[in-house]
């Protein structure tokens, strides 16, 4: 699965940028070193000797040392970004690539994530590909004495981390990070010479600005219905204290409160309660035609399963093809929802790539192109218990990456 993530969620969202430096290889992309000199760089003050420049690479080889960007690239304050870096470490080496980080005279870095550079180092499990401390990686994905790319995209509370074009970290940064100096906000970068007995090269540094992410909007109102409407089925839709609640009725089918707006790329956000004794999910892209079932809705389902199965967060095509993207094989996705308690979604779709996530853990990652656009649908599922069964939703808010798309 990780393997088809590549560039997903951001790499997609992000807007082609003419390039400024003759010597960025690829369209939009801004080199930040020449090759050459430490032009545009400021090394601290503890161990300067630690950083020498080799047949066109930074070489890192000395004790603690830290190399950070100063040029004029944005006025080196990058908010959203991608950044590719090409390394090699020697055997039992250790290093690191700093982001949204700001110059300091000397010490480690406080400010900002480290992403890991490490294939060997034996005092660190930590390897390559790790966002230091936060979302660690602890299998070797690259090679001492190879050169590989480490590629960082950061676009909003979103980070992805790609190894040669493998994606190992997916990570949402949870609101209450932001109380903390090791959070998401805006910095420069920064190369990390670790220990008199590791080795690193770094060549090929280039960054490419990304958009600002759109405005969250909500997508209930917390007082009434307005903007939505229901099909299918006759459970009840109602809202206690700015909770939309779902209730079953007896003999009713599926039942769907449906946004009267479609959409096509966006992401959603939800938090949800279920009965356990409850199936529910959240439909995006659907569609109630007339000569289709006779308007039945189907498509797309994220689902809420609070049973043993643990399924939620899955790809479900409702009233059309069945399962498309399970958790059978994702033992972290399906100890993500926690029944009885609020759950916080998140639900990308881009292009033909759909995404979610529960609680901030990736949960489903499916390509598939039968649907581009559709309505949000919030299900009540078809019940044959002794009493009523409920469903709560709160906080439905979604933003619109319609206008972040790439220039043809």
């Amino acid at each position: 699965m990780q393997q088809k993530m590549k560039a997903t969620w951001i790499c997609l969202c992000m807007v082609g940028l003419a390039s400024i430096s003759a010597q960025a290889a690829e369209e939009g992309w801004i080199s930040l070193f020449d090759g050459e000199s430490f032009a545009g760089w400021e090394k601290t003050t503890d161990n300067p000797d630690t950083f020498s420049i080799q047949d066109g690479a930074i070489v890192a080889k000395g004790p603690r040392c830290h190399l950070f960007y100063m040029g004029d690239v944005l006025n080196h304050n990058f908010t959203n970004f991608e950044l590719k870096v090409d390394v090699m470490t020697k055997p039992n080496s250790n290093g690191g690539i700093f982001f949204h980080t700001t110059y300091q005279k000397d010490g480690w870095p406080r400010k900002g994530y480290e992403v890991q550079v490490n294939n060997s180092y034996a005092s660190d499990p930590r390897k390559t590909g790790s966002l230091y401390n936060t979302k660690d990686v602890y299998e070797a994905y690259a090679k001492d004495n190879e050169w590989f790319t480490e590629h960082v995209i950061v676009w909003g509370d979103h980070v992805a981390i790609l190894v040669n074009g493998k994606m190992v970290v997916n990570f949402i940064e949870p609101a209450e990070a932001k109380k903390s100096e090791k959070s998401l906000s805006s910095g420069t970068f920064a190369l990390q010479g670790h220990d008199p007995g590791s080795t690193i090269y770094y060549k090929n540094i280039r960054v490419k600005p990304l958009p600002d992410t759109p405005a969250w909007q909500p997508l209930f109102n917390g007082k009434d219905l307005e903007g939505w409407e229901q099909l299918n089925g006759t459970a009840k839709f109602e809202i206690e204290d700015e909770v939309i609640v779902g209730t079953t009725v007896e003999g009713s089918a599926n039942s769907f409160l449906c946004t009267k707006k479609h959409y096509s790329d966006f992401e959603l956000e939800f938090d949800v309660k279920c009965d356990p004794r409850l199936n529910s999910g959240v439909q995006i892209r659907s569609q109630s035609l007339k000569e289709y079932q006779n308007g039945r809705v189907h498509g797309y389902q994220v689902e809420i399963n609070p049973s043993d199965r643990a399924w939620s967060g899955g790809i479900y095509d409702e009233a059309r093809r069945g399962w498309l993207c399970d958790l059978k094989d994702n033992e972290e996705g399906r100890k993500a929802f926690k029944n009885n308690e609020w759950n916080t979604y998140r639900v990308l779709c881009y292009g033909d790539k759909i995404m979610t996530w529960i609680n901030g853990v990736p949960t489903a990652d499916l390509t598939d192109d039968m649907t581009k656009e559709g309505f949000i649908a919030l299900q009540v599922h078809s019940f044959k218990g002794d009493t009523p069964a409920h469903v709560w939703w709160k906080n439905i808010r979604i933003r619109d990456l319609s206008k972040t798309m790439p220039s043809e």
